[in-house]
């Protein structure tokens, strides 16, 4: 079974809004957005496995949250955090394309999140 484990870090929260959440209050949102590609995420990872049996190994990438439509956008991996194959750290990028925050913050986000693949 896969083991996964998932650190958020929210900052760079700058800027008036009519809707505005908290540094906490926006972690949790963006949080429950990435939960929702669980399964995505998972999937990825299956495939690695299945194409490897010593697939493992960690992801970390960092993105956006733009201000006021709340779309998660400049993701990218942080290859001196990640370990995992080049297959599975694009596969996980790609199960973030189109996710948005919804409803959407006034306020910028800078997110880095952090999965963890092992049997």
């Amino acid at each position: 079974m896969t083991r996964l484990r998932l650190l958020l870090l929210c900052g760079s929260l700058a800027g008036c809004s009519f809707y505005a959440r908290g540094p906490d209050d926006y972690r949790k949102a963006v949080r429950a957005v990435l939960e929702k590609k669980q399964p995505e995420v998972e999937a990825c990872y299956k495939r690695s496995y299945e194409a490897d049996k010593n697939a493992q190994g960690r992801v970390v990438a960092k993105f956006e949250v733009e201000a006021k439509s709340g779309k998660v956008m400049n993701a990218s991996v942080i290859a001196d955090e990640t370990n995992a194959n080049a297959a599975l750290q694009q596969c996980v990028l790609g199960s973030l394309e189109g996710l948005t925050l919804d409803p959407p913050d006034q306020r910028t986000g800078d997110a880095k999140f952090t999965w963890d693949f092992s049997r």
